[in-house]
């Protein structure tokens, strides 16, 4: 079905984007955003990449729907695109801004948001704002202090996600990260304890468990049999196993567990400095 709607799109708009030099892109402008509206991301992206004209505001409604569709890599390419003197100029960094953000391209985000011309206090306020998300983002909490206390956090558009970031800011800044090899470190003494030492206090128990009893099998086995039994030798091997498997499998876990918390909280953050965007530049 989609398809076949891309398709229709496309036709009936031909003689437009064949015309599109001597047509003016408002038509196709508002036709971008109607399809986003109606969740019709994938036509507006087909509509975009059709789209022939290299003006300020074709540029931008083509970065607006590739951001839309996630498309993060040419949203901020495009947006990119708009001219100086554009009326679109500023929110097209904005959003360039986020999009690189979404990519974890930190530093480039931080850049464009710095060519922002905040001729006026709501605009100036806004890109505060960003910059402290982004700083946030990149873990940098002095930055983060320094553009987060000139925000004026009785803005409409951003004072509930003002109060988000700040606790995010706090918990972050109350979050060690635990280290992978005292992680492994615990779990050669003790098997099972690197996992508790992770926080995962089931996996810890089983494991403690697990190797615990192939351990004490092996040394019965060693008692009674001897060393060159192959009871000895299969319980041994077994007990190797999973012992240096429990070591690994505790490194693992605090790393996933370090990456889980880091990782909720930029998607926090990222939602956080979407919103006002969101509220200042409705379409």
């Amino acid at each position: 079905m989609k398809p076949f709607l891309s398709l229709c799109i496309l036709l009936s708009l031909s003689p437009l984007l064949h015309a599109q030099r001597h047509v003016d892109d408002s038509e196709n402008f508002a036709f971008v955003f109607y399809l986003v509206g109606q969740g019709l991301k994938d036509d507006a992206v087909t509509l975009a990449r059709h789209w022939p004209s290299d003006s300020d505001s074709a540029s931008f409604a083509k970065g607006y729907a590739y951001y839309s569709a996630r498309l993060l890599d040419s949203a901020a390419a495009t947006f990119g695109r708009v001219g100086e003197r554009s009326a679109l100029r500023t929110e097209a960094l904005f959003f360039a801004a986020l999009s690189q953000a979404h990519l974890q391209r930190f530093d480039s985000s931080a850049a464009t948001l710095s060519l922002i011309d905040a001729t006026d206090g709501s605009t100036l306020n806004l890109k505060r704002f960003e910059q402290a998300g982004v700083s946030l983002l990149r873990r940098d909490l002095p930055a983060f202090d320094r553009a987060f206390g000139l925000v004026d956090t009785s803005d409409y558009r951003l004072a509930s996600e003002a109060q988000s970031l700040h606790a995010l800011r706090q918990s972050i800044a109350g979050h060690k990260n635990k280290s992978p090899l005292l992680a492994g470190a615990l779990s050669a003494v003790l098997p099972g304890l690197g996992k508790v030492y992770a926080g995962s206090y089931g996996e810890g128990a089983a494991a403690f468990l697990l190797t615990g009893s192939l351990i004490g099998v092996t040394a019965e086995n060693w008692l009674r049999e001897g060393p060159a039994n192959w009871k000895t030798i299969v319980s041994g091997l077994l007990s190797a196993v999973f012992y240096a498997g429990n070591i690994y499998g505790s490194a693992i876990s605090v790393k996933v567990a370090n990456d889980d918390f880091n990782q909720q909280h930029d998607v926090q953050i990222l939602y956080d400095i979407h919103i006002p965007l969101r509220n200042s530049y409705r379409r």
